[in-house]
């Protein structure tokens, strides 16, 4: 390590999001000329580390505010022996999961660890990262330059973005956020915020959080696409649409036929806006943006003009607000609206490697053109395209919570295969209906390369997509399923309600039906609508039921202000005085304390007291946990160490 002191600077919005609310992992290996050796594999990542300050960087603690720090190089690379009756994939697994255990998520570590593994002749270069540092969009960038640096070249290709030079470091993107220019940007971007969360629609699927007998609930099922260039190239020509809205419009639509929903929102990656302003960001890690997609009907090619559209037209916004008001505009929304809108699916999409004008002026690839759905003889089940060489596979994983029910990338595996793949919850989609979803897509895609257009109906039936089983007290209404009985059941395990009843009676807005809750309250029980209300907004923030009822009826009780309801606490002085300095408005104001911490500046390490503060005080917020569905800060806050004044030299990182 040279002896010069790194340089620091504050977070990204982007890593922000990732490092307290998704805490994802990206890993990759590539095969290296056989022969090559300890020195030669460092004097590679030497020259991708100049290139790229994140793979030298860490997170610190400075003066009670956490930074990234930019040092003169980053972790060295160590070399793995492969076992004798192992692979190269089996080691990489397990140094993923030594990362896990003992980097991921901390701070004074590198974010970024590369690997030499050996194996007789045989050489692969290895890395693992914290998504804080390396997305999906990031490992194209570094594949592209491994490349060019093992072939001799020092001006790389295109590679799919609208320069050719290393793009925005994140610590000068961040330096960039802070600039007051950015406020009106910040401002365009919170409005956009808002007017999403206004009417985005409720959420498609029901919510199973995570619990006993998780045990292979969590899978990963992946379409492997050879010649997926010339099948994409044939799109753009016959359609003038990307092929990442042609993926994303099929992925949407048959999710929404399946589900029986008017519309669903998508949490996009970056990479999908095609956008050259953000796209120049390529050591930043992207943050999603939630998209709503309405269903179209007949057409998935007029389907995938109206999601370009739609995110070309988010471009000034998507990616410029605060993450941390992601999560406020959304928690506000649901307290106002009275509807679950969190989001249960979402989708990433990586450009070519050789870029969209090549894809387009290249020689198409090999595929057969046909848009057969299959026949008695297809092994991959029913609605098989038939395409020549695709396949589909899948496995569990080891997760035991996941945030989404359904998420789908498009990654290439070489310049002439791509692979669809989706991360699923089998309580969501089960993955026989996954791999039938796949075969819609890649039905799709061989449609629309020879011109022709089709139905998210006739897609599910010859893929054999079925829709989501109803329970017995479900009903459509407003565009979302609801659950009578779990409403139900919520009402009759609160304090003081021994009857309960939901139903669906004339008299809503515009004509449609109002969600009606009428409760009977035990003798000496204080009871009021807004008590009622209060307490089912806790089970929409964590997906158990996606509305509150728009009217309450209580027979029986004792007429009430609600502060005598088991489990709501007196709200005390120092209370008051807790919650006006962290929000400046008062204790009806504060959806979530946990957000309201962060942003008014509290030190992360202190959160953990502050939480018990409130715990005694008998204040229990949804918290990022149920807001979220990820990891929150309540685990981040275990692994901080207070670290000395700004300007002081922190500890060199461990690797």
């Amino acid at each position: 390590m040279s002896g010069r002191a790194p340089a620091d600077a504050p977070l990204t919005r982007a890593q922000k999001f990732q490092w307290f609310l998704e805490k994802g992992l990206a890993e990759g290996l590539r095969p290296l000329p056989a022969g090559t050796d300890e020195a030669a594999a460092q004097r590679l990542v030497h020259a991708l580390e100049d290139r790229f300050e994140i793979l030298r960087t860490s997170l610190a603690v400075v003066d009670g505010e956490l930074r990234q720090l930019v040092h003169p190089s980053g972790s060295p690379v160590r070399v793995v022996d492969i076992a004798p009756d192992g692979t190269a994939e089996r080691s990489l697994g397990d140094l993923v999961r030594v990362f896990t255990a003992h980097t991921h998520g901390r701070v004074g570590r590198f974010l970024v660890q590369f690997h030499l593994l050996r194996s007789e002749d045989r050489r692969w270069l290895a890395v693992v990262a914290d998504n804080v540092a390396v997305d999906a969009g990031f490992h194209g960038v570094v594949d592209q330059q491994l490349t060019d640096l093992l072939h001799g070249r020092t001006d790389s290709p295109d590679t799919g973005v609208p320069h050719r030079g290393p793009g925005i470091q994140p610590a000068e993107q961040a330096r960039r956020e802070a600039d007051p220019d950015e406020d009106t940007e910040r401002t365009r971007a919170l409005d956009y915020l808002r007017r999403h969360f206004s009417h985005a629609p409720a959420r498609m699927h029901p919510h199973h959080p995570p619990g006993e007998g998780t045990a292979g609930r969590y899978y990963r099922s992946t379409l492997t696409l050879p010649g997926a260039d010339g099948l994409f190239a044939r799109g753009m020509a016959h359609t003038g649409l990307l092929p990442s809205a042609v993926v994303l419009a099929a992925f949407a639509q048959l999710l929404c036929l399946r589900a029986d929903t008017d519309a669903c929102t998508v949490n996009v990656s970056l990479d999908n806006r095609h956008n050259a302003d953000l796209r120049r960001v390529l050591c930043a890690t992207a943050q999603r943006s939630p998209v709503a997609l309405r269903r179209q009907g007949r057409s998935l090619l007029e389907a995938a003009a109206e999601v370009q559209r739609t995110l070309a037209e988010g471009h000034p916004a998507y990616g410029r607000y605060d993450p941390f008001d992601l999560i406020r505009e959304r928690v506000e929304a649901q307290h106002r609206r009275g509807v679950c809108l969190s989001t249960d699916l979402a989708f990433n999409f990586i450009p070519p490697p050789q870029g969209w004008r090549e894809l387009i002026e290249a020689e198409p690839g090999p595929t057969d053109g046909r848009g057969s759905t299959g026949g008695s003889g297809s092994t991959d089940g029913p609605g098989s395209t038939d395409r020549p060489g695709s396949r589909i596979s899948w496995a569990t994983t080891a997760e035991t919570s996941y945030e989404y029910g359904a998420s789908l990338s498009v990654r290439w595996a070489d310049p002439h295969t791509v692979r669809l793949s989706v991360h699923g919850d089998s309580r969501v989609l089960e993955p026989e209906q996954c791999a039938a979803l796949l075969r819609g897509v890649e039905l799709v895609l061989t449609r629309a390369a020879t011109g022709r257009d089709c139905s998210p109906d006739e897609v599910a039936s010859a893929v054999g997509l079925l829709r989501l089983p109803r329970g017995p007290r479900e009903r459509y209404s407003g565009g979302r399923w609801i659950d009578l009985r779990a409403i139900e059941d919520l009402l009759l395990a609160l304090p003081g309600v021994t009857a309960a009843g939901a139903s669906l009676e004339p008299g809503g807005a515009s004509g449609t039906p109002r969600l009606t809750a009428r409760v009977t309250a035990a003798d000496g029980s204080a009871l009021t609508p807004f008590d009622l209300r209060e307490e089912l907004l806790r089970a929409v923030h964590t997906g158990a039921i996606p509305a509150v009822p728009d009217w309450f009826g209580i027979d029986g009780g004792d007429a009430s202000d609600g502060r005598a309801l088991p489990g709501r606490p007196a709200a005390t002085a120092e209370e008051t005085a807790l919650l006006t300095a962290l929000t400046g408005t008062g204790p009806g104001r504060a959806p979530d304390l946990d957000l309201c911490y962060l942003r008014a500046g509290g030190r992360p390490e202190h959160y953990p007291r502050f939480a018990e503060l409130l715990r005694r005080l008998g204040y229990h917020p949804p918290g990022f946990a149920q807001v979220s569905g990820m990891a929150t800060l309540r685990s981040l806050a275990r692994e901080l160490r207070p670290s000395g004044r700004a300007g002081g030299r922190p500890a060199a990182p461990a690797g």
